[in-house]
C-alpha cells in the first residue's frame, strides 16, 4: 500500500499563525485533514521581533492541526513575506547535444536562467518558471520529448534578506518544527484562489494581511510583478486605538463591526475607557474618518505597485482581493470605484476534506503553501499508530 502523502504548511503572520494538515491525493485534489489558527504577538510586517512568543504560537496551531487530522508531522514548508522580498529576471539559453529535449535539458536551462547577481545578504526563496522557448518560438508549456536544437528559459527568481530568512527559520525550530522550504506568501496566496483564466488574461491580487499587503500581477499566464506594502489590516486598529482612546481589542472589534470604507453613518457608539469601567461615546463619524485616511494611505501605496505595470486596458479579470484585511466593510467597491476594475473577494478553492474551513480568505496563504508542496512533491512523513486505526476502521466500514 503506497504511503499517504501528507503535508504541513504555515503561514507566520502579523497577527495570526495559521497551520494546515493536507494530503495529495492521486487524482491531484488537496484534502484538507486539520487546520488551526493562533493569534501571535512578535511579529512586525513579516519580520520575527520576540521569537519565543512567536514559537509558541506556531507550536500552538502546528499541533492543534496535527491532532484534528490525527497527524504528527514535524516537516513544515512556511511562507515568508515582508518588504525585503525582491523579483530578478533571469535569463538562460542551451544548445541541445542530442536534438531531442530530456528532462534533465529542461533542469539544466532553468538552472542556467536563475544565476543572476545577488548580493551576498540575500538568499534565492524560489525560482519561478515566466516562459520556454524552442528554437525561437516562443510559449511553449511542455518542452520536453519536442525536436530542437535550442532552449531559452525566462524566469523569475524571489530572493529574501539572509538575517530575515535565518531568524524565521530558527524561530519555526524552536517550535520544535523544521523547515522544508519557504514559499513566497504573495504567490501561495494568488495559487490558492486565482484561476488559469484569470492569470492568462490579466488579473492583480492584493492579499490584505495584517502588518503587510502582498501585490501580484498575472498576464498571460505567468506571473509578471511581485511586490509587498509595508500596510495592512493592523494599521487601521492601530489608528482606531490612539485616535479614539480605546485599548487594541475595543479598536478591533470596532473595525470589524462598525468600520465600513465610504459609509456616511451618523450616530454615537458606546465604549468602555481605557481608566475603568466608565462608559465613553464615540462618534461613528469620527471613526469612519480614522479609517478613511488609513485607507487613502494604503491605497496610495498599492497604486504605485501597479504603476510599474505596463497596461493596455488595465487588467481583464480585475482584482481579485485575500487576507483578513480584505473582508473590511467596502473597501471592495471603494477599490472598484476608485480604479474602475471589476473587485471580488477570493477564498481558497478545488479543495477536499475539511474544506468548509479552509475557504475563508484569510486562510489563502496556508492553503497556497500547501498546493506549493504538492505542486512540487512532498516526501511521506511516518503516520502514528492512532492515525492507522482511524484510517484502518474507516477502509473497513466506510
Amino acid at each position: 500500500m503506497p504511503k499517504r502523502q501528507l503535508m504541513l504548511a504555515l503561514d507566520v503572520g502579523t497577527t495570526k499563525v495559521s497551520a494546515l494538515v493536507a494530503e495529495a491525493k492521486t487524482d491531484g485534489e488537496l484534502a484538507v485533514l486539520g487546520i488551526a489558527a493562533t493569534p501571535v504577538v512578535g511579529m512586525r510586517r513579516g519580520l520575527v521581533f520576540e521569537v519565543e512568543r512567536v514559537a509558541l504560537a506556531i507550536r500552538d496551531a502546528a499541533n492543534r492541526a496535527n491532532s484534528m487530522a490525527g497527524t504528527e508531522l514535524t516537516q513544515a514548508a512556511v511562507a515568508i513575506n515582508g518588504e525585503h522580498l525582491t523579483l530578478t529576471p533571469g535569463q538562460g539559453k542551451i544548445a541541445l547535444k542530442t536534438g531531442v529535449i530530456r528532462e534533465e535539458d529542461l533542469q539544466h536551462v532553468m538552472a542556467k536562467a536563475s544565476h543572476v547577481s545577488l548580493g551576498n545578504d540575500r538568499e534565492v526563496i524560489r525560482v519561478i518558471r515566466r516562459g520556454i522557448a524552442v528554437d525561437g518560438f516562443r510559449g511553449v508549456v511542455d518542452p520536453v520529448g519536442m525536436v530542437a536544437h535550442t532552449m531559452e528559459a525566462d524566469v523569475f527568481v524571489v530572493s529574501g534578506l539572509n538575517t530575515v530568512i535565518r531568524n524565521l527559520r530558527h524561530v519555526v525550530n524552536m517550535a520544535g518544527l523544521n523547515v522544508l522550504n519557504f514559499v513566497p506568501a504573495p504567490e501561495a496566496s494568488a495559487n490558492a484562489v486565482l484561476s488559469d483564466d484569470e492569470k492568462q488574461v490579466g488579473v492583480v491580487h492584493l492579499d490584505v494581511g495584517g502588518g503587510t499587503t502582498g501585490v501580484s500581477v498575472y498576464r498571460g499566464g505567468h506571473l509578471q510583478y511581485l511586490g509587498v506594502v509595508p500596510l495592512g489590516g493592523e494599521s487601521i486598529t492601530s489608528d482606531l486605538s490612539v485616535g479614539l482612546g480605546v485599548v487594541a481589542t475595543q479598536a478591533e472589534r470596532l473595525k470589524l463591526e462598525h468600520a465600513a470604507v465610504g459609509s456616511e453613518r451618523e450616530g454615537t457608539l458606546e465604549v468602555r475607557a481605557v481608566s475603568g469601567q466608565a462608559v465613553k461615546l464615540i462618534p461613528i463619524k469620527e471613526l469612519q474618518e480614522i479609517v478613511a485616511a488609513r485607507i487613502d494611505e494604503w491605497t496610495d501605496y498599492v497604486e504605485k505597485q501597479l504603476q510599474k505595470i505596463e497596461w493596455t486596458k488595465g487588467p481583464a479579470a480585475g482584482v481579485v482581493m485575500t487576507g483578513g484585511g480584505a473582508l473590511l466593510k467596502g473597501l471592495d467597491s471603494h477599490l472598484a470605484t476608485r480604479w474602475g476594475w471589476p473587485v471580488r473577494i477570493g477564498g481558497p478553492y478545488g479543495l477536499g476534506g475539511l474544506s468548509d474551513l479552509s475557504k475563508s480568505p484569510g486562510y489563502a496563504t496556508v492553503v497556497g503553501v500547501a498546493k506549493a508542496m504538492m505542486r512540487d512533491g512532498v516526501a511521506p512523513e511516518p503516520e502514528t499508530l492512532w492515525r492507522r486505526l482511524i484510517q484502518f476502521w474507516v477502509n473497513l466500514w466506510g
